[in-house]
């Protein structure tokens, strides 16, 4: 076991479930360095994917297929920049940092699961030819609009649970915790 790692208290630990969390000793430089992982993942969570495309439908009259798929590209440049960065810290940065930059990085994978779903269910909307008489009041195909909201759902809730797990990381890199478990599985 790492000598720099301390052992929470047995009441932090009740309250923490069943999951042991670890404290790793750390400068208030390292733990704010640890942070700034969480703060990129839930900044694209809510800034990007909440924000971004409810700017892009309202005050650029996008439509909502165009604003999440610009949202989704906008935060496929934040997660290739995580990965190396990930990399990165693994190489130069204390413990306590790379595995808060692991930790926000195997986060995306809800959001990218979210993804492939989105888009292969906006895709069966490009191969289902609808005819002409299946049109809304407004113009818009309703089998394209269905399935646009049908791959949206799960993309919303998925932010949402990004974000909520991202501020509680936060917490966690301030205070320089983490998940045993998780420590064991990426050693420095």
């Amino acid at each position: 076991m790492n000598p720099r790692l301390i052992r929470i208290s047995k009441k932090r630990k009740a309250q923490l479930s069943h999951n042991m969390v670890i404290k790793i000793a750390a400068t208030e430089q390292e733990r704010k360095a640890a942070k700034a992982a969480h703060e990129l993942f839930t900044s694209n969570a809510i800034l990007i994917h909440v924000i971004g495309s409810l700017g892009l439908i309202k005050i650029l009259n996008t439509s909502m297929g165009v604003a999440v798929g610009l949202t989704i590209a906008i935060s496929a440049l934040i997660i290739i920049y995580t990965f190396f960065r990930t990399k990165k810290a693994k190489e130069n940065d204390p413990y306590l940092v790379y595995l808060h930059w692991r930790l926000s990085l195997n986060r995306y994978k809800i959001l990218i699961s979210a993804y492939v779903f989105y888009f292969a269910v906006t895709s069966i909307g490009l191969l289902v030819v609808g005819d002409s008489s299946s049109t809304s009041m407004d113009g818009e195909n309703i089998t394209e609009s269905i399935l646009t909201l049908l791959g949206t759902v799960p993309l919303f809730f998925a932010v949402l649970v990004s974000a909520v797990l991202g501020s509680g990381s936060m917490f966690n890199a301030g205070r320089g915790e983490v998940e045993e478990n998780f420590a064991k599985k990426y050693p420095q």
